[in-house]
Order: C-alpha cells, then structure tokens, then sequence
C-alpha cells in the first residue's frame, strides 16, 4: 500500500472515530452535566498524553508570543469550544451536531479572509453563502423567522454554531504554532492545559447536581470520547494531514456526517426533518466548493478543522 492511501485511510477511519463521539456524548449527556463530562474525558485524555508530553517537553514553544498562542489555543479549541459544544448537545441532537460540523470548515476561510487577508474568489463565495443558508435551515429547522432562544432544540444548535466558530479562531490561532512545531504535542499539551479549567468545573457541577450513576455506559463514554476520540482520533489526523494535500480531503468531509447521522439514527432513534437534511447537505456542498477551489497553500486551515 502507497504512503498516500495509508494516509487518506488512517484519515477516512479518524473521521469515523469523530462522528462515533457526537451519539456517545449525547448518550452520557442524559446523566452528566457537560463540564463534567468534558472533566472525565480530559482527565482520562491528559492522563494518557502526560507522558509524551513530559518526554518531549524540551520541543514545547519558549518564545513568549508562542506560549501566548498555545494558551489561546487551549481557552478557544478544548475550553470555549468544547463547553458550548456539549452545552448545545445536550439542548439538541445528535444529528444536527453531525450535519453542523462543516460549518467549521466555513467558518475558518471567512476568519483565514477577516484576521490573516486571505482572499476569496467567486465559487468561494458561492460556497460560504451556500453554507451559511443550510446552517440557518439545520438551526431553525426550516426556513422561517428565527424562533428565539425560547426553543431549546434551536438554542442548542446555536450554541454549536459558537462552539464551531471557536474552533475556527483556534485553528486561525494555532496556524503558525503547529507549523512550527509537533502537531500532536501541541493538542497533548492544551488537551492537559484545559484541565486547568474542567477539573473544577466539573467537580463545581457535580456538587451542585449530585453525583449521577456511574454505570457502565458513562465509563464507555468517558473511554470512548478520552482515548478512542482524543488521543487515538487526534494521532491520525495529524498523521494524515502531514502526507496527504488539503485539496484531496474533500470527499472525507462527507464522513463524519453520514456516520454521525447514521449512528444517531441507528442508536438514538432520531429522524432528522426534511429541512434539517437540506440544511446539512447544503454545509457539506459549500465546504466542498471552498475547498475545491482554494489554493493549496489557502485550503489548509480550512482542511485541517473540522474534528471532533
């Protein structure tokens, strides 16, 4: 087997590892409050990572702006993103977190065009407008007035519009930092940095709850979302992204929607409305033409977002 199709495979079988954990945190989301959750799945994820991370420490940034980004990158990519995300997933559904995800990819170029001065063409345009009505239809569930915050299942999904946005500023952020340094001892570090914040978070929620039974599903999910999805998750994508081109990643974004949706549907139960369906396919074409139309060089911050 050629390098490149061990790459775009290991890819392919990490995008399947993502969308598994959108059904797997819905489902321990029912018990545990989300910064709890984020504490099991992060406690168990740094305790993995902690010793790579102390071996290879010596390549860690030292320059201050570098160490500045990094911080940023774990207040914006494991912190912000990740408790607005489980905040909106508890709201909403798992489906309408697996149609959302390309979103990221969008938000990306139009922040890449805002901070960095990237420009965009006319298909680009096409595609973030064609993207930015199928995120509207998935929220609003169709295309009708905004229905408000009052509408739990719409304030979720909002809420995973802000969480995608925040993931977006963090690969904006972290652009120069993982190109000048180990991409998985960066994520080994803000993974255990966002500790700093989901350990007493988490334990806060839990004291005001009460502690929820620790059945063997919780513990499934804990593994699931801190090893299957984080560590293991993480090494292929980078791995992946460091042997293929942006441009060829195009068609695996289609992945962790359709096995996102499918296994939300599968598991869960969950129909997903006509609309909803429209909204998410209309993401996934405006992803795709941004990214089939961009330069190489232009297409990597929007290629390499978009994991769970």
């Amino acid at each position: 087997m050629s390098p490149r199709r061990r790459a775009l495979l290991i890819l392919a079988a990490a995008n399947c590892l993502f969308a598994g954990s959108y059904v797997t945190a819905k489902l321990a989301l029912s018990s545990w409050p989300f910064a709890s959750l984020n504490m099991l799945r992060f406690t168990i994820a740094g305790a993995v990572l902690a010793p790579y991370l102390w071996r290879n420490r010596r390549l860690l940034p030292r320059a201050n702006g570098d160490r500045l980004r990094l911080v940023a990158m774990c207040a914006l990519g494991f912190i912000g993103n990740k408790a607005f995300e489980y905040w909106g997933l508890s709201l909403s559904t798992a489906t309408n977190m697996a149609l959302l995800i390309g979103a990221e990819a969008l938000f990306t170029v139009v922040l890449s065009v805002l901070i960095l001065g990237e420009r965009v063409r006319r298909w680009e345009t096409t595609g973030l407008l064609a993207g930015g009505l199928g995120i509207y239809l998935v929220v609003e569930g169709g295309l009708h007035p905004p229905t408000g915050l009052g509408a739990s299942q719409a304030a979720g999904n909002l809420l995973i519009v802000i969480s995608l946005l925040l993931e977006a500023l963090f690969t904006i952020v972290g652009k120069t930092v993982v190109a000048r340094y180990p991409p998985f001892l960066i994520t080994a570090a803000v993974v255990t940095g966002s500790l700093v914040a989901w350990l007493p978070a988490g334990l806060a929620a839990l004291a005001v709850r009460g502690w929820p039974p620790v059945t063997a599903g919780v513990v499934a999910a804990g593994l699931y979302l801190g090893i299957v999805t984080t560590v293991v998750g993480y090494w292929g994508w980078f791995y992946g992204l460091q042997r293929v081109m942006p441009g060829a990643l195009a068609p695996l974004l289609f992945i962790q929607p359709l096995v996102g949706t499918a296994l939300a549907i599968l598991i869960r139960g969950e129909h997903p409305g006509t609309a909803t369906l429209v909204g998410g396919g209309l993401v996934l074409a405006g992803v795709t033409l941004v990214i089939g139309t961009r330069h190489p060089a232009e297409a990597a911050p929007a290629a390499a977002a978009g994991s769970g």
